[in-house]
């Protein structure tokens, strides 16, 4: 059956000639993995524009129930052209489950949404990859939030001492703090030069395979190894792990600079690098990127 899912989901995410790219390959592979492993039935539904219709041969649907009964339905169709009136619908009632959702959005505010839910569903697709125990997973959170300054990127210092008098008397902090991921008077924010985000960055892959390997070999994806060897073993969704951790990082960068391409916000680590010395432990760790008008903050909890 995984490879009859497999087919539908690249016939229905193909656009004419064009070739999938690798991301959505390995997507689509994870995917008719899941479906093909998890679920005790699933069937495909053909659907019409109008009662007695022909069916519509570019949207795919499934109808699927797992071993505890539970459904589920996924469903593919091509995306609807630009609106004529320049306003769009928003993503995220859409995402759940709302078709008919009014057009509210200036094309810009739409993208914005449009990256916001990349951002989120990317990182929580990510920590159901990466195990930390038998029973518990990686928690990836998003969150983008206005900080009111005006802040003059020419001046790096008064950027660093406006952003760091601010961060305090965040919601996101006060959030954490309440959550006891930190004492208020023991996170350190340190400001991450070029060089050691690309090395936090790094780390951050590195411990997500390993921890996703690790995930592999438990659930009998993959023979027993040694962790010393080299190169370690190929796993199911291994290139999925690693362009989920760089998508979560790229579209939060893309939410504060208002698209890709745009000159790179300055960083900030709480718990990062992190101290290898605690990392059989796990860790928790905050990365910041600071925008013009917001900083995407980025949550991990890692900790076993």
């Amino acid at each position: 059956m995984a490879e009859e899912v497999h087919r539908l989901l690249t016939d229905a995410l193909s656009s004419g000639s064009d070739t999938l790219d690798e991301r959505a390959r390995e997507l689509i592979a994870a995917l008719a993995r899941e479906l093909a492993g998890g679920f005790r039935d699933l069937v495909r539904v053909t659907v019409a524009a109008e009662p007695g219709g022909d069916p519509l041969g570019d949207e795919l649907h499934l109808l699927g129930r797992d071993l505890g009964g539970d459904t589920f339905r996924l469903s593919i169709a091509p995306a609807a052209p630009p609106p004529s009136d320049g306003l769009w619908p928003d993503p995220s009632r859409v995402l759940d489950g709302d078709i008919a959702a009014p057009p509210t959005l200036t094309e810009g505010e739409y993208r914005q949404a449009d990256l916001a839910i990349r951002a989120g569903c990317a990182a929580e697709l990510l920590g159901e990859f990466v195990w930390l125990t038998n029973n518990d997973r990686m928690e990836v959170s998003v969150k983008v939030q206005p900080h009111g300054l005006d802040l003059d990127f020419a001046e790096p210092g008064a950027v660093d001492a406006a952003f760091r008098a601010w961060w305090p008397k965040s919601d996101r902090w006060v959030e954490l703090v309440d959550e006891e991921w930190w004492e208020e008077d023991e996170a350190d924010l340190r400001r991450l030069d070029d060089e050691t985000l690309a090395r936090v960055l790094t780390d951050f892959e590195e411990h997500n395979l390993e921890q996703a390997r690790t995930g592999a070999w438990a659930m009998g994806d993959i023979d027993d190894y040694d962790i010393d060897d080299d190169p370690q073993p190929r796993f199911p969704g291994d290139q999925l792990v690693v362009f989920l951790g760089r998508d979560v990082f790229d579209t939060v960068t893309a939410q504060v600079t208002h698209g890709p391409g745009g000159v790179a916000p300055p960083a900030y680590g709480i718990g990062l690098p992190v101290d290898v010395s605690d990392e059989d432990y796990g860790f928790q760790a905050c990365l910041l990127l600071v925008g013009a008008e917001s900083v995407g903050i980025v949550t991990i909890d890692a900790a076993a």
